[in-house]
């Protein structure tokens, strides 16, 4: 595979990053109307960016999707990794502030929802959902397939700037913290030669800034 072609690559996947946030807009947009239609909406969001990645895994990468879930092993330095991202986290949390109020309050000021049923479906997403499609995109395709062509170093540092900049491109503190945190998440898909814990460790960081906020 030619350089040239692996740089279109790269700047295709880059220009799809953000993709992955499609899962969230049926919320995001949501302005009133069935909660049970907004459910499937996100349901239906989920299945197509799955399959997108599905597809592309299988044509960039040449492997079937389902191997991200095989052998997968965990090991001591996972730990270590995810005690690191949380001390970072938490450190980036504390520079930044918190709003204050009560738990309500604070819910109505994250996801700009007075619904409760809402802003507890947001935490859904964010916790469990996001993290899983995010990882299985950033650190399951991206970083796999530049890992595969270059080198572990090379696969850090594009596939966790991709995160940051999917999540920011003119926010420096957003850009830097998701930038900072992929390297953690990197390190433990590497050591453990799958997706699993990348996930955990995704879902790990999101509810960490639930907790700290509210």
């Amino acid at each position: 595979m030619t350089i040239l072609k692996r740089i279109l690559i790269l700047i295709g996947l880059l220009i799809l990053s953000p993709f992955v946030g499609l899962i969230s807009y049926p919320l995001n947009s949501f302005s009133g109307g069935d909660f049970w239609v907004l459910i499937f909406q996100v349901i239906f969001a989920i299945i197509v960016v799955i399959g997108v990645m599905i597809v592309l895994y299988r044509l960039i990468i040449r492997d079937k999707f389902t191997s991200l879930f095989k052998d997968n092993y965990f090991s001591k330095k996972i730990i270590v990794y995810t005690i690191e991202m949380i001390l970072v986290v938490t450190l980036l949390m504390l520079m930044s502030g918190t709003p204050n109020g009560t738990i309500y309050q604070k819910l109505v000021h994250m996801t700009s929802f007075t619904d409760v049923r809402l802003q507890y479906f947001f935490i859904i997403i964010s916790v469990i959902l996001a993290p899983i499609v995010e990882e299985l995109y950033f650190r399951g395709l991206i970083f796999t397939y530049v890992n595969k062509t270059t080198n572990l170093t090379t696969a850090l540092i594009i596939s966790s700037l991709f995160f940051g900049l999917a999540h920011s491109l003119f926010n420096p503190f957003i850009f830097i913290t998701h930038a900072i945190v992929a390297i953690f998440i990197g390190l433990a898909r590497n050591k453990s030669n799958g997706i699993i814990a990348p996930i955990i460790m995704h879902m790990i960081w999101n509810l960490l800034i639930f907790l700290m906020v509210l």
